[in-house]
């Protein structure tokens, strides 16, 4: 979903820690993400509990289970849903 707030490429990489490399930016790339919730908010009476930075502490803290999530592709999508 999002916060509605803008969060700044350099800023997610703060937050995750480790070595930063910079590489030149590529056509088309973003240089923040901005999720737009007001329809969300607006029908659904939806808010955001969790913070960006709340966000990737509690990804950070179970990053081992993340190690192992598959890494999606054409062919495991067209695979995985190939019986809907």
């Amino acid at each position: 979903m999002g916060a509605g707030n803008p969060v700044s490429v350099n800023r997610l990489v703060e937050l995750l820690g480790g070595e930063v490399v910079y590489v030149p930016k590529r056509p088309g790339e973003p240089d923040c993400t901005f999720a737009d919730i007001s329809r969300v908010q607006s029908e659904l009476g939806w808010q955001p509990k969790v913070s960006i930075e709340e966000g990737v502490d509690i990804l950070l803290e179970n990053i081992d289970y993340w190690r192992e999530a598959p890494v999606w592709n054409p062919e495991s999508i067209a695979d995985a849903t190939k019986n809907w």
